[in-house]
């Protein structure tokens, strides 16, 4: 299936957990996935109320800054109780990316024992599309570090972003920049156009490992990244765009760091009715406005 389409489907999680966007509450899907409580982690989507379904609203917006820790254990506990009392969970916000994709990491990690990297493996490989914020993360590592004395995601500096960013994103985007050229490996002018990236974002993991007490191999490079409408990846620096050919630097993706787009009801007119909209607009400026 397509990113698009996954944008509206009901992961399955596990058994009693279901993850979704705002797009698919429907009561016959509801009903076809036996889901006897919903967890609306929005503040755009207002509760749908539908008979037989208990609701948990937790208001937050989908911004680095915002704090969304101080509803994991409310989350979490409140999945669990369905769970005991036989029952289902759908957790969305209004793409299921970030918020309601972090909730449900941190439900795994409190009640099915798994560590913040399995937790995030676990459901992305349900559900592809999720990408939490990295505020978000830094505050489920701390979360993690807090409940279990460590934490198995480390974040690391990144070129271009002004925050840190989850260790797992690094792997992420070595392989999505891997398909982007294809299984070849890159010519010598594609190399050569595209090292000062790779060095870039290397001097600055070597400055973080000194500090940090880390071998040079422990910590892998970081390569920039942008936002565009693409659903493949592809790597960018503003030290290096000038480096790269026009229509390679147009053809850039998605962020791995970035929160997901707006997506405020007020804003739709402008999206062209389409809530979704913002996710796939191609633009010409790194996408780092919310960090």
């Amino acid at each position: 299936m397509s990113r698009v389409g996954l944008f509206g489907q009901i992961s399955e999680i596990n058994d009693h957990l279901y993850l979704s966007g705002a797009g698919v509450l429907k009561p016959d899907k509801l009903r076809q996935k036996k889901i006897t409580c919903i967890v609306n982690a929005t503040t755009e989507e207002p509760n749908a109320y539908i008979t037989g379904i208990d609701y948990l609203r937790i208001r937050v917006d989908d911004n680095p800054s915002v704090r969304l820790d101080h509803y994991f254990d409310m989350a979490a506990d409140k999945i669990k109780a369905t769970k005991d009392a036989g029952g289902k969970t759908l957790v969305h916000c209004m793409a299921g990316v970030s918020r309601s994709a972090s909730l449900c990491i941190i439900y795994l990690i409190k009640y099915e024992r798994m560590t913040l990297r399995q937790a995030y493996h676990y459901v992305k490989s349900a559900r592809p599309i999720i990408r939490p914020n990295v505020g978000f993360w830094k505050q489920m590592v701390d979360y993690e570090r807090r409940t279990r004395g460590h934490s198995t995601v480390t974040m690391v500096p990144a070129a271009s972003c002004d925050l840190l960013i989850p260790d797992v994103y690094t792997d992420e985007i070595k392989r999505q920049v891997a398909t982007h050229f294809g299984t070849q490996p890159l010519s010598s002018s594609r190399s050569a156009a595209y090292s000062p990236i790779v060095q870039s974002a290397s001097s600055g993991l070597s400055g973080f490992s000194k500090r940090r007490g880390l071998s040079a191999g422990s910590v892998r490079p970081v390569i920039g990244y942008r936002r565009s409408t693409s659903p493949g990846a592809s790597l960018t620096s503003r030290s290096s765009l000038a480096l790269m050919p026009a229509n390679r630097y147009n053809s850039l993706s998605p962020s791995l760091y970035s929160s997901a787009s707006s997506r405020n009801r007020q804003n739709k007119s402008s999206d062209n009715g389409s809530i979704f909209s913002n996710l796939y607009k191609t633009s010409q400026e790194m996408f780092f406005p919310t960090f």
